[in-house]
């Protein structure tokens, strides 16, 4: 009597048929041929065309300028050596008189331009507060405050 070993498999492809995976391949061809012969191609469906006319009837408004959009202004408050520096889209002011002079002039060329005060960790919250109210003052309608990223 031989006892079967287990030492000596079959691979899965020895000695199989790939009969049943044809037939299924072969039935899933043939269904979907049939089920598209049913339909109708698009080019066959009727549809309305006007004329070759390319002239258009209709009038267009005519295009407005953008409108124009004033840059931001920065106002950079630092303290060195214990002196408030204070800076005016990058470009240093000497005081707050001369400071206040031009912010007047941005104001009344455009009071909504945004605004945006760069405050320094070691600038005094009166001398910041008093920069913010002269913003208002002047008609500014849009102050912000810049914040930095911690990280």
């Amino acid at each position: 009597m031989r006892v079967p070993g287990h030492g000596h498999r079959r691979s899965s492809l020895e000695g199989e048929s790939m009969t049943p995976m044809i037939d299924v391949v072969f039935l899933l061809l043939v269904f979907f041929v049939c089920a598209s012969i049913g339909q109708k191609p698009d080019a066959l469906m009727p549809a309305r065309l006007t004329d070759g006319n390319t002239e258009t009837k209709v009038e267009l408004p005519p295009q407005q300028a953008p409108e124009w959009k004033a840059p931001d202004i920065v106002v950079r408050l630092t303290r060195i050596d214990g002196h408030l520096q204070i800076e005016l889209n990058s470009q240093e002011v000497p005081g707050a008189a001369e400071l206040h002079q031009k912010l007047k002039r941005l104001a009344d060329l455009d009071p909504d331009s945004r605004t945006i005060l760069d405050v320094g960790d070691d600038v005094s919250v009166q001398q910041f507060i008093a920069i913010y109210d002269l913003c208002q003052s002047l008609g500014f309608q849009s102050i912000a405050f810049a914040v930095r990223n911690p990280g």
